[in-house]
């Protein structure tokens, strides 16, 4: 052990599962040490990367929204196909359509064939924005992970990757 790492003191869900063990001997508290981490690394993440998008007058739903329409290219996305992909729910995604509709950067257009679906594009303002923000962002999230090195970066990723394969948001 090395105490000048970080990795190797005592932290929050140490303590947390310590002080489980007190009150519950019998629990196997041992998932907690990914859980417990996991919840705190998004709110760090949330922390890091954030304020980035909050300088641009988003929130980071809002970003996530544009950038998905972005991805999608000239495949117009439909309210629904956003809430597919941001993960969130139809409530949130009105509420983020009609905001980024309102400020300009999303128009959205009636289907030629069914008048009762909307396609969404950006417009060149919310292009601008996404195609200025997304390196901003980016450099945020590699700053963020940069203490792992690359190969315990990859690792990571790749362990996430199987919990959400066998455990889908």
């Amino acid at each position: 052990m090395d105490p000048s790492d970080p990795a190797d003191r005592p932290d929050v869900v140490d303590v947390a599962r310590r002080e489980w063990a007190a009150v519950h001997p019998d629990l196997d508290t041992s998932t907690m040490a990914l859980t417990g981490r996991l919840r705190l690394v998004a709110a760090a993440l949330a922390r890091a990367t954030d304020p980035v998008v909050r300088a641009e007058g988003l929130t980071r739903p809002e970003f996530d929204v544009l950038s998905a329409v972005r991805r999608a290219g000239r495949t117009p996305l439909t309210p629904t196909g956003i809430a597919a992909v941001t993960l969130s729910s139809g409530a949130a995604t009105t509420k983020r359509l009609d905001h980024l509709t309102a400020v300009g950067h999303l128009q959205r257009t009636p289907d030629e064939r069914d008048g009762r679906v909307t396609r969404l594009s950006l417009t060149p303002a919310g292009t601008a924005l996404v195609d200025r923000l997304l390196p901003r962002v980016l450099e945020a999230e590699a700053a963020f992970a940069a203490v792992l090195g690359p190969e315990r970066e990859a690792a990571t990723a790749q362990a996430l990757k199987t919990l959400l394969g066998h455990h889908p948001a």
